[in-house]
């Protein structure tokens, strides 16, 4: 349970993003881009979505108002979350401040945990959409900018960390344990997106790895990843210092990409 509100009334903006990707692992994309942007393919935050149907058609007003209603609903649980943290936060408030009956706000996340994954999957997609179509610039050239590249595409996770601690390691908790919903997976998504842009970082300059070296890859940026969201839950649970919790990934990530890069 926080104990203390968040202090920041702000969302976190994303830093840098990340500056190398997956190099075609065999795939025939010398560029490592993805046939489709696997970002863009999760439910996309309110604000993102188009004015209009396929094909140019422009929606009814019934999906325009579903749309307002939506993200007035998501500015209001953003609001509440950094004003006061996500264990003090109601539905009942959020449906005020939205603005609508409380019974809406239900239609649009079917439980506070799933409201605070709706939050979350707004935040961490605009990070990834840019981190996936940020042009590399160059292959890291050490052990040391390796690390630095992978912990710039954690940013999602320590951003929020920093700036709304206690309710990030509710978050961590939700990703890791919380029941199969449309926002949480939408956020499961946007994590495997970043598992992949990390194997690619843990790949890159190295040319097409094979199977084996391409397992070892994923199986890194699993680690990575899983380690991250279990420190936070470890911090949520009393078990360690979340003032800690950046040091220790960072020699969580300089142990893994040692590993992972280490030819057979």
């Amino acid at each position: 349970m926080e104990k203390t509100s968040d202090t920041s009334t702000t969302p976190p903006a994303p830093v840098r993003a990340a500056r190398t990707r997956r190099a075609g692992r065999g795939s025939g994309n010398p560029a490592g881009r993805p046939s489709g942007d696997a970002a863009e393919r999760t439910s996309s935050p309110a604000g993102d979505r188009p004015s209009g149907r396929a094909g140019g058609r422009p929606r009814g007003r019934r999906e325009i108002a579903k749309a307002e209603k939506r993200a007035r609903i998501l500015a209001a649980a953003r609001g509440l979350i950094g004003e006061k943290g996500y264990a003090h936060m109601s539905m009942s408030e959020v449906a005020e401040r939205a603005d609508v009956a409380a019974g809406t706000v239900f239609q649009y996340a079917t439980s506070k945990a799933e409201l605070l994954m709706m939050v979350t999957e707004s935040i961490w997609a605009d990070h990834v959409r840019g981190a996936l179509r940020a042009a590399p610039e160059t292959t890291p050239a050490s052990p040391t900018a390796v690390v630095d590249a992978i912990m710039d595409s954690l940013a999602p996770i320590f951003d929020m960390a920093v700036h709304w601690p206690e309710t990030t390691v509710w978050i961590a908790r939700e990703i890791l344990f919380g029941d199969e919903l449309p926002h949480r997976l939408a956020v499961l998504g946007l994590v495997e997106v970043l598992e992949d842009h990390i194997a690619g970082i843990l790949g890159g300059g190295r040319g097409a790895p094979s199977d084996a070296e391409t397992t070892r890859l994923d199986v890194g940026a699993r680690m990575i990843m899983t380690t991250g969201l279990a420190e936070l839950n470890r911090a949520r649970q009393g078990r360690a210092d979340m003032a800690g919790v950046l040091g220790r990934m960072r020699e969580v990530v300089t142990l893994v990409a040692a590993g992972a890069t280490a030819r057979s």
